[in-house]
């Protein structure tokens, strides 16, 4: 998956060389040619309304692209230009504003930058991630580009370098590498058949029984500040606590099977499939799409 996704880049590099005139002349042809499978690679799904949103309606006016959390909640908006154009920074901030989107992107297909509306600067300072796929190799396109990718939320400020073990990881998590959560159906009994868990972004834990799928999910919750003390204790039943500070109930009862993680107590006193099911709602809590948690 990764050296495909390093051919991808280079495609678009020669197709952009050798359709230049024609494409400076024409922004649909851009969007088409350029901007729509650069966003594919990245995982964003320009033909689901749910994701992706061309022509978005605001008051201040109508952003070329709109990428969605959940279908309707704007992440980020697109001001598209034809190859070589310039995007009005200015026109898209008042659309962000508008609508409290937190980041807009502005693209000729080939140079992308990302600007964070929010932040208390002029707004060339604004700009937290830019990327060149004429002028930069396709491994660095690749490693600047994941700020945007589907599976992980934008974080707020450029992405830190990434090894090229951490990218391959990215990519297979983006590429639908392994199995979603959301689609495991073990039975009671069953042998763990997975030797890995890989989170949205990049971050991958081994495991070797089913009780580690929740295990791990708590403890990449906590290292991504997710999980804090103050959202303690984490309920599951009128009286039960799935993660609480101290292996203690709401009833009073010890924690059956507690288990130690990063600090806080996991009941694992559960099902195969009610530890899948748990973790399910662990994610969701977070606003984490469990079919972007993946078992290989």
């Amino acid at each position: 998956m990764f050296r495909e996704a390093l051919e991808k880049i280079r495609i678009l590099r020669e197709r952009a060389n050798k359709y230049r005139e024609q494409l400076a002349k024409n922004e649909m042809l851009t969007r088409y040619a350029l901007i729509d499978p650069f966003l594919r690679l990245l995982c964003w799904d320009t033909e689901d309304p749910e994701q992706v949103r061309p022509e978005f309606s605001t008051q201040a006016g109508r952003p070329d692209y709109a990428l969605l959390h959940g279908g309707t909640v704007p992440l980020a908006f697109i001001g598209a230009k034809s190859l070589g154009r310039q995007e009005d920074l200015q026109q898209y901030i008042s659309y962000c504003v508008t609508e409290g989107v937190k980041y807009f992107i502005a693209t000729d297909g080939m140079k992308w930058e990302i600007y964070d509306t929010f932040i208390p600067k002029p707004l060339p300072e604004k700009k937290i991630a830019e990327w060149d796929i004429l002028r930069e190799d396709p491994g660095e396109v690749l490693r600047k580009a994941f700020i945007i990718l589907r599976h992980s939320p934008f974080t707020g400020e450029a992405q830190k370098p990434l090894t090229s073990r951490e990218i391959e990881g990215r990519v297979k998590v983006a590429g639908n590498g392994g199995v979603p959560l959301s689609r495991i159906n073990a039975k009671p009994g069953s042998k763990m058949t997975y030797r890995e868990i890989l989170f949205p972004d990049g971050k991958r834990y081994t495991i070797k029984k089913w009780r580690e799928i929740l295990l791990t999910t708590v403890e990449w919750l906590v290292e991504t500040n997710r999980l804090t003390k103050d959202k303690l204790p984490i309920q599951v039943g009128r009286k039960r606590y799935l993660v609480n500070d101290r292996p203690i109930h709401q009833s009073g009862e010890m924690f059956r099977d507690p288990k130690l993680v990063s600090g806080f107590y996991v009941e694992c006193s559960l099902n195969i499939m009610s530890i899948i099911r748990y973790t399910e709602r662990l994610l969701k809590l977070f606003d984490i799409d469990p079919s972007n948690i993946r078992l290989i």
